[in-house]
């Protein structure tokens, strides 16, 4: 008897040691960096192959798999966890997007179209870059630039749009808190999508919608921050080219797509007309999203306190909850937008009985 408990004790023990070297959970916040360090590794080693190009891109195909299919977390981080984590993990990710952008336009730069193996292997790479990039400036510059717009001092949401007019997106702060924020639901809102709408319709309203925002509620910053833009991409242009500015303004755009497709499935059919406004937003507990999103699952909780830092952010009870993860939902809103309004219905339907 005293063997068996000595044997067991023993076993508990080494559990024990073994999970005081395992980080803590919430160190899973660093996924973030995993993209864009991923795409710098690629762009500052090209140009590549063309097989080697795609090849590249195997990495973030796992991690969309990971996020449509992995485990949910729904745990709050620890308030004595060190802020200084989090708040580094931001400033790391303004660092990377600063070299992801030059770099971009070097890679393109060296691009070479003597001949038909050369145009492969340049096709090769944009195409790589078609498939990373946006994804890529959605993660590590549109969401931290939306964290920081949110922060209370000054130069933090300068920050945040400086981030921003790295996608041409500038203007967004200024419509996002004035008007999503403000008037959540309500017709008045450019980024809550009406139930049966489909995405490009959405996509091209809010657009129209966050610019006239901007430009009724502080011309002076939408003009200041469009004339950065306009000397950002001439300087880019005479700096590596015009097929690499033409090339990072459809990064740009791309990354804008898949910002507003999050829009769009995060408050879809959520309006004050619909009577189910006060559900703020829908709910996504995947564990990769909630990473590399930077806690913009735990939206209704950021709209309920948007002042918030994102490891504060708790998970939202509400229901219906969605199927994928942020990526796969986005995929889902894009290339299926008839499938996704079919299931939102569907889950509308199973609310109201």
């Amino acid at each position: 008897m005293d063997i068996l408990t000595k044997t067991a004790g023993d076993g508990i023990s080494r559990t024990t040691r073994l999970l005081d070297f395992l980080p803590p959970w919430w160190c899973g916040f660093g996924l973030s960096l995993f993209m864009p360090s991923c795409i710098f590794a690629f762009l500052a080693t090209g140009p590549h192959q063309a097989v080697q190009a795609l090849a590249w891109t195997l990495p973030f195909g796992a991690l969309f798999a990971v996020d449509c299919f992995g485990p949910s977390e729904r745990r709050s981080v620890p308030a004595d966890a060190p802020r200084w984590f989090f708040d580094g993990i931001l400033y790391a990710l303004v660092l990377l997007q600063i070299l992801n952008v030059l770099a971009l336009g070097l890679l393109v730069s060296r691009l070479r179209w003597a001949g038909p193996l050369e145009v492969a292997n340049s096709l090769g790479d944009l195409l790589a870059v078609r498939i990373m990039a946006g994804a890529n400036f959605c993660c590590a510059a549109i969401c931290p630039a939306h964290e920081f717009i949110h922060r209370r001092r000054h130069w933090q949401r300068m920050l945040g749009r400086f981030l921003l007019t790295t996608v041409f997106y500038d203007h967004f702060a200024i419509a996002h808190k004035r008007a999503h924020h403000a008037k959540l639901g309500s017709t008045l809102d450019p980024s809550t999508a009406v139930a049966g709408e489909c995405y490009e319709d959405f996509f091209r309203r809010a657009a129209i919608q966050q610019w006239r925002i901007a430009w009724r509620a502080d011309r002076q910053a939408a003009l200041a921050g469009a004339a950065v833009e306009a000397v950002w991409l001439a300087a880019y242009a005479w700096l590596f080219g015009l097929l690499a500015a033409a090339v990072f303004l459809r990064c740009a755009y791309l990354a804008i797509r898949i910002l507003e497709s999050v829009n769009y499935f995060q408050h879809y059919g959520l309006t004050e007309a619909s009577g189910r406004s006060r559900l703020t937003a829908w709910r996504n507990d995947s564990a990769v999203s909630l990473f590399l999103f930077l806690g913009l699952t735990r939206h209704a909780d950021h709209h309920r306190h948007p002042g918030v830092p994102y490891p504060e952010l708790r998970a939202s009870d509400d229901e219906p909850v969605m199927p994928y993860g942020y990526w796969g939902m986005a995929v889902m809103v894009l290339r299926r937008n008839e499938r996704y309004r079919a299931w939102a219905a569907s889950q509308e339907r199973v609310q109201r009985r």
